[in-house]
Parts: structure tokens; C-alpha cells; sequence
């Protein structure tokens, strides 16, 4: 089956929009739904990601007829980090050009993930709704990692299955949680879709103005409004597929489309791993005796879970250097000894973070042809990392060799001095320094969300 049936697939299994009508090539027109978009904009999606997520929806609006009707598509959107925003409701917008520039103007916030806000609040904007719109409800979720709560979400998810509303999830990147997602949408073995970053959920959207009318399957109304006094709960036209069942998804890339094998209960993904180039290398530098053993420890971790995702065929680390032996203070006579004597004594010189850029420096010096691609990637904390005149010029020095420097920025304490801050990364510096509020932290990144340090995963930023 070639890749392009494969999407098919996937596209029919993301979206069942449940309406009738005739179909013309650009749009569905005379067909309703009430399509509500829950978007991720948590910290852990880059921004320039997260815009590729704006012009996903952006385009697939493309294929619908937007109005207030019963013959039309309504749409609301949603977005979540550590709270949940109504960014619009679902009767707001008449035109598609209207909504479109709303979405667009969507901000990006930054924060946790907490999915099971967006779920609740979801639920507090369609509960009303659904005695007024006859056309069925569905919501489109999209994330990159794990909820802050696992179980409120699930609860949540389950609420919203219970009054009828075709819940989808859309995982992106490596770090979500399949059954987390399994568990927001109404049919684990057809409402989800995995894709390999935003770049692919990009793909996915340009061919929904050729194919998504062709797919649209019609689905009962969500309320029934012939007996009031009956109360009727929608179940989709979709088979839920039973335990056992094994049903195909489909794991979109920008180049080729691996499928993945998934059932209502488990699902199992198979990653390929980067493609690493041994002429290509990444050196981090930080400072023990300025960050301490806490601090460095939890660095260590952070550069051990990030290496499986990094393209570069080498790496190095560097922490500490040029160990004075004036650290250790051998038995010295205290008799007649001033103050002044004494001071001197106890004046060990550190090296700092100055020294370790001079010795990155250095590595690279001695190999100058052999390595076509360098990144350094540099831990500061506003708290501790003095930004000195030596550690500038180290740092120029280091660009002059064609390295590219990825500033890691960790603590909430503001730098008086940003501007030389951001003369210290590559540029432009917005896309090579971040900033992460803890060490807990940068840790929870790396572990939920390590392409969200786009200079480690992905040697084109570069």
C-alpha cells in the first residue's frame, strides 16, 4: 500500500464528520457540524512548531462552510498550558476569513500541560449547546506530552464520551502518552492519529481540501429533539473494536509513513532512531563549583536523556578544569601570622564558566577540518553564572570556529543585563536560548518533550 493510501487511512480514522449534502471541490457545503479545536500551547512546544499547529487548523477550515446554520460548520477553539482559554466559542464566527485571522491571532502561552483543564472547560462550552444545535459535536485534541493529571483527564474525557461529543486525539513527537490518548478519545482504535512532529501534521492538513468531503460519514444528532422527556446518549457509526481486535493507525514523518500497530488497549509504537553524522558534533559546558552538586547532577540527567534524540555523531561535556592546587590547603603554621598573611593564603583562583568555553575551544582548535558541524551548548543560571568580560570573549572566540552556542537558561530570577545575555548565543537568539524556570523542571522536558530544544534534535535550526 503506498504512503498516500496510508493517509487516507489515517485521515478517515482522524475525522468522521457527521453530516449530509452535496460535495463541490473546494468546500462541504450544506453539510453541519460543531467542530471545537483544542490546541497545546505549553512550554513544550517550540514556537515555531506551535505556529506550524495554528496553520494545520488554519488550512483545514479551508474545507468547511462556515456559518451559524444548521447547514453549516461552527467552530470554537480551545487552548490549554497551566490553565485553559476559550479563545472563541462556537457561535462567534459567520466566515471563513473572519475565523481564520482568530486563529491565527491564537496566543502562544507556554506552560504545563494540563489537558484535563481544556477537557473541562470543553465540556462548560458544549453542555449548553447541545439542546440548540441539532448537528453533532466533535473535538479535534492535539498535544506533544503527558497531562499534569493523568486521571482528571481521563475523567474528564469520559464526561465528554458520555454526552455525546466525537472526542479525536493527535499525538505529535515521541513523548505523549498513547493511552492517555487512547483514553480522550471516543474510539481508541479509530479517533487517533500519531504523527512524527508539526511538520507532518502540516502535510495532513493540505490534503483535507481534496479528500476531507469524500470521508465526511453521517452520524446521528447528539440530542434527540422529537421526545423531550427521553434522554439519548450518541454513540458514533464507528464499530468500537473489542480488546483483542488489532486495528491500524497510522505514524506520519515528513518523508515516509511507518504504520503502528494499536488496539483499544494498547498501543506500540516503533521509533526510528535519528540519523547521526559523524562529522557533526555537541559539547555541553557548565560549572560544578559554581552550580553545585544538585544542580549538575540533575544536568547530567537532562544530557543523558537528550542524547538518544540528538543527530550529531559526537559528544562531550565538559564541567570542570584547570583544578588549582591552591583548593587544598596543606598544614600551614598559624604563629605570627597576620591577617593580611592569612588572606593570601586562602585565595584559591576558580576557574569558572570562562575556562570551560576556553577549552571547548580548544578540542575543536586541534581538529579543525574534521568536524563539518559544531554546537555547544552552554547551562547559565541567573542566580549563580557571573557574565564576565573573559566569559564573553571565550564565547567569541568559540564562534569564530563556526560553532553554533545554544544557551540553556535555568531559574526564574530575571538577568539585569539581558542584552548581553543574547549577544551571547548564536543568532538570532530567540531560536538558541531558552529559558526553564527550575532544574525539576528542564529534567520533566527532557523526558516529556525533547524536541522542544530544537537545536538538539534537528541540525537544520543550525
Amino acid at each position: 500500500m503506498n504512503s498516500i493510501n496510508i493517509w487516507v487511512i489515517a485521515v478517515i480514522s482522524l475525522i468522521l464528520v457527521q453530516v449530509h449534502g452535496k460535495h463541490t471541490e473546494k468546500e462541504c457545503t450544506g453539510k453541519a457540524a460543531n467542530i471545537i479545536f483544542v490546541m497545546d500551547t505549553s512550554s513544550s512546544i517550540w514556537i515555531v512548531d506551535y505556529k506550524k499547529q495554528i496553520r494545520f487548523f488554519q488550512k483545514m477550515i479551508e474545507n468547511f462552510h462556515i456559518g451559524q446554520s444548521n447547514s453549516h460548520v461552527r467552530v470554537g477553539a480551545i487552548t490549554f498550558s497551566n490553565r485553559a482559554h476559550l479563545e472563541f466559542p462556537l457561535d462567534k464566527f459567520t466566515n471563513k476569513e473572519d475565523l481564520k485571522v482568530a486563529i491565527g491571532a491564537i496566543p502562544y502561552r507556554k506552560g504545563q500541560t494540563n489537558t484535563a483543564a481544556a477537557l473541562q472547560l470543553l465540556m462548560k462550552e458544549v453542555k449548553p449547546k447541545l439542546k440548540v444545535y441539532t448537528a453533532p459535536f466533535i473535538a479535534i485534541v492535539i498535544t506533544d506530552g503527558k497531562s499534569r493529571d493523568a486521571n482528571a483527564t481521563r475523567h474528564a474525557a469520559k464526561l465528554l464520551h458520555k454526552v455525546g461529543v466525537n472526542v479525536y486525539a493527535i499525538g505529535v513527537g515521541k513523548r505523549f502518552d498513547t493511552k492517555e490518548l487512547n483514553a480522550i478519545a471516543s474510539d481508541p482504535a479509530n479517533n487517533v492519529l500519531l504523527v512524527a512532529n508539526y511538520s507532518a501534521l502540516e502535510k495532513i492538513a493540505s490534503y483535507f481540501g481534496v479528500k476531507t468531503c469524500k470521508d465526511i460519514t453521517t452520524l446521528p444528532p447528539t440530542i434527540p429533539t422529537t421526545t423531550p422527556t427521553t434522554t439519548t446518549v450518541t454513540t458514533p457509526v464507528t464499530t468500537t473494536t473489542a480488546a483483542t481486535t488489532t486495528a491500524q493507525a497510522t505514524t506520519i514523518t515528513s518523508t515516509t509513513i511507518p504504520t503502528t500497530s494499536m488496539s483499544t488497549r494498547t498501543t506500540t509504537t516503533t521509533e526510528m532512531p535519528p540519523q547521526q553524522d559523524q562529522s557533526s558534533t555537541v559539547s555541553f559546558g557548565y560549572d560544578i563549583l559554581t552550580l553545585g552538586i544538585y544542580r549538575t547532577d540533575i544536568i547530567t540527567q537532562f544530557i543523558q536523556t537528550m542524547l538518544p534524540y540528538t543527530p550529531y555523531g559526537r559528544y562531550r561535556t565538559f564541567s570542570f578544569v584547570d583544578c588549582p592546587h591552591s583548593y587544598n590547603q596543606p598544614f600551614t603554621t598559624l604563629i605570627n601570622k597576620t591577617n593580611a598573611e592569612l588572606g593570601k593564603l586562602m585565595k584559591p583562583t576558580y576557574p569558572g564558566l570562562a575556562g570551560i568555553v576556553r577549552h571547548m575551544g580548544k578540542g575543536l582548535n586541534m581538529h579543525p577540518n574534521l568536524y563539518t558541524k559544531q554546537l555547544a551548548v552552554l547551562f547559565i543560571d541567573p542566580s549563580l553564572t557571573v557574565l564576565t568580560a573573559e566569559l564573553m570573549s571565550e564565547i567569541e572566540n568559540l564562534k569564530k570556529l563556526g560553532t553554533k552556542v545554544f544557551l540553556i537558561n535555568v531559574g526564574d530570577t530575571i538577568w539585569p543585563n539581558v542584552q548581553t545575555l543574547h549577544s551571547m548565543s548564536s543568532q538570532p537568539y530567540n531560536h538558541y536560548i531558552y529559558n526553564i524556570p527550575t532544574y525539576n523542571q528542564l529534567l520533566f522536558m527532557a523526558h516529556h518533550s525533547p524536541c522542544s530544544f530544537q537545536p538538539l534534535c534537528n541540525q537544520k535550526v543550525i
